[in-house]
């Protein structure tokens, strides 16, 4: 393996409690002596190719869930409003909270289903119900994530716990992109 120089890349993350964004992180790119093939390997705090890193979603989505102030939640997060909802959906379609406790259920010999904050109502029934469901997946995947001894957030390791036959929609929500991002 070799060496291949550095591109830099711009992220957000958190820092405590605070997303501080950061406008130089370096990116090794490497290189297989023997295929050529080439590859990229960011540092050990940065666990996603999104500019907003898994750990400022999951609290953003958390925070604007149960407190219900998306302009405060975006101001704190340096985001738009538009960009915690989509958040909130995307989020909400990562998997069903009913697999996810079969999942949950099947990896602990005596599970501790964690207890949900409650969603504060929203503007419509429908996206009060998708933040109760975001909730529930962020709290399953944190649950998942302590039980196998990962580091949080449990939205980092989402596609650990998602089984092969998850529906097309649940691997483009986790990977980002596609018809969840709009």
């Amino acid at each position: 393996m070799w060496r291949n120089g550095v591109r830099w890349r711009k992220a957000t993350v958190l820092d405590g409690d605070r997303a501080v964004y950061v406008g130089d992180v370096p990116v090794r790119r490497l290189r297989c002596g023997r295929c050529g093939a080439r590859w990229s390997r960011a540092p050990e705090r940065i666990e996603s190719r999104a500019h907003y890193q898994p750990c400022v979603v999951a609290r953003a989505v958390v925070r604007v869930v149960v407190d219900g102030e998306p302009t405060a939640v975006a101001r704190e997060h340096e985001c738009d409003r538009g960009t915690l909802g989509r958040w909130v959906e995307r989020v909400a379609k990562v998997a069903e909270p009913a697999r996810l406790s079969r999942v949950l259920i099947a990896a602990a010999d005596q599970p501790t289903l964690p207890a949900l904050p409650t969603a504060r109502t929203s503007r419509s029934a429908r996206l009060t119900a998708l933040g109760a469901r975001a909730i529930a997946v962020l709290a399953m995947l944190e649950a998942l994530a302590s039980l196998h001894g990962l580091p949080p957030p449990g939205l980092a390791h989402a596609r650990r716990f998602m089984p092969a036959d998850a529906a097309p929609t649940v691997r483009t929500a986790i990977r980002g992109g596609g018809s969840v991002m709009a």
